[in-house]
């Protein structure tokens, strides 16, 4: 404890008073934060190009699930030229079937409509009478 030796402090003629007491704060503050300068040129020396479009969608954000069904269901359609003929083939079926069945639906609901018209109108006859 008593080994300890005092600290010798600075010598006046080496580090004057003044230069101890100047605070960091003193220095000027800055006034130009940002410049564009030359940026604009620098920019289109190579010229301003336009992005390019990707050929695939990215699938990034997608829902997982999703994107696998769909590359399953895109190996699921692979087929040769025969089988694709084969499947246009049902297709036109299909459609023949199903235009076939809106044609008879649309006679059975207008002779349904008629009949509640006629039904109406004798209704009305007997009230008529009455």
């Amino acid at each position: 404890f008593g080994s300890r030796q005092p600290q010798a402090r600075p010598d006046p003629a080496v580090f004057p008073q003044s230069s101890l007491r100047t605070p960091a704060s003193a220095a000027m503050a800055k006034s130009k934060n940002h410049t564009g300068h030359n940026q604009i040129y620098k920019n289109h020396r190579n010229g301003i190009k336009k992005t390019r479009r990707p050929k695939k969608m990215s699938m990034q954000g997608m829902n997982c699930k999703f994107v696998r069904n769909q590359a399953f269901a895109k190996r699921g359609m692979k087929c040769t030229p025969e089988e694709k003929e084969e499947r246009l083939a049902a297709q036109k079926e299909a459609q023949k079937r199903m235009e076939e069945k809106k044609v008879q639906e649309r006679a059975q609901r207008l002779k349904e409509l008629q009949d509640e018209k006629d039904a109406a109108a004798l209704k009305a006859a007997k009230k008529g009478k009455n």
